[in-house]
């Protein structure tokens, strides 16, 4: 994780849209869908994010640069840029599913992919050779996220992907 020395204010840098949720909050709001070793509760402001978010170029030319936690609390801005995964028919039809990627500024080997969907904001972060995950909290909340590396799940722990459940209409 960077040092604190490498830290930079978020006017230095761009928007922070997230808040620590302090330890006894975190107990309240139950448990994770996820049971990482090691992790980091956060708060994200869904919709300033989303705001921010909508008028992101594809090219990444002077892109947001968008505040992202780590696991140990600490935050890395990357430089982000509007991605089409989806045949431009379906994009259509699904606006409120969004794509995008980023990276450190000139740290080309550190960077991201996140979506936004109607559930949420899911991110996979590599930094320094390491995965790290950010995830909603638990199904349905849109609010509360779980910051912490791959390597400290559980084995057999992340659920295979399954159809049930998908609307596809």
């Amino acid at each position: 994780m960077p040092s604190s020395s490498s830290a930079t204010t978020a006017q230095e840098t761009g928007p922070d849209f997230w808040q620590t949720v302090p330890a006894e909050q975190a107990q309240q709001l139950g448990k994770p869908r996820f049971a990482p070793s090691r992790y980091y509760v956060a708060a994200l402001d869904l919709e300033g994010l989303q705001k921010a978010l909508a008028d992101v170029p594809v090219d990444g030319s002077s892109g947001l640069l968008l505040a992202l936690p780590l696991p140990d609390g600490s935050r890395l801005w990357f430089r982000m840029r509007a991605t089409t995964v989806m045949a431009p028919e379906l994009a259509a039809r699904y606006p409120m599913l969004r794509t995008y990627a980023g990276e450190l500024p000139n740290q080309p080997e550190n960077r991201v992919r996140l979506d936004l969907t109607p559930t949420g904001l899911r991110a996979m972060i590599i930094y320094e050779g390491q995965s790290l995950l950010i995830e909603p909290y638990r199904p349905g909340d849109t609010a509360h996220y779980l910051c912490f590396d791959k390597a400290s799940l559980p084995a057999g722990s992340k659920q295979p992907f399954s159809e049930a459940g998908f609307n596809t209409n």
